[in-house]
């Protein structure tokens, strides 16, 4: 068995599965609408994952070498993102007119992973840290991309269940208004922890 199978397997499975902002985004969407209208969001989230996972694989050289260049706008785009986020739901949007929806979108899912700073800094992390397992051969690269993309869409579906079964609990506005500033709190802590390292 390689060596470093166990500690990619765990460092795979805690960081895809810990509060994030697809985990956090995912548990919001499925306690205002459940998992089924949650679900072109989380697709996108994991085809944008998988696209980001595979581009990393591929150009991990040069990903690795440009990455301190980039790193920083990538962090301040995904930190006012992520506040966004936090205080969209504590914002009164009003009603949707006839015939608009605010159903979450699979574009908006898969633009979130460019702009999403812990899922970069994971890809980064991932090939420089264990290329032996993940790099080597274009299939390879694909095959793990799959794998962990399937991983994340396993963990959004998670915390997009988990808010569709608390959606109940959620109908009163009390409750729902808990729910979100504890979403809003998070994803704030999430943005505050990738500002400041």
């Amino acid at each position: 068995m390689n060596p470093v199978l166990l500690p990619f397997i765990s460092y795979a499975i805690l960081t895809t599965f810990t509060p994030g902002p697809n985990n956090i985004t995912a548990s919001t969407l499925g306690a205002r609408g459940g998992y089924r209208r949650a679900m072109p969001f989380l697709t996108g989230m994991t085809a944008g994952f998988f696209t980001l996972l595979a581009a990393s694989g591929l150009l991990a050289d040069f990903i690795l070498r440009s990455y301190s260049a980039v790193a920083p706008w990538i962090r301040w785009l995904g930190v006012a993102y992520m506040v966004w986020l936090a205080l969209s739901p504590l914002i009164p949007h009003g009603r949707p007119k006839d015939g608009e929806t605010r159903d979450p979108r699979f574009v908006q899912g898969f633009l979130l992973q460019f702009i999403n700073p812990k899922g970069i800094l994971y890809c980064v992390t991932l090939y420089s840290s264990f290329p032996s397992l993940l790099s080597g051969s274009t299939s390879r690269v694909l095959l793990a991309s799959l794998g962990l993309a399937a991983l994340g869409f396993s963990a959004v579906s998670l915390w997009a269940t988990t808010g569709a079964v608390l959606k109940r609990f959620l109908g009163r506005p009390r409750s729902r208004r808990v729910f979100d500033a504890a979403m809003s709190l998070l994803l704030l802590w999430c943005a505050w922890s990738i500002a400041t390292h």
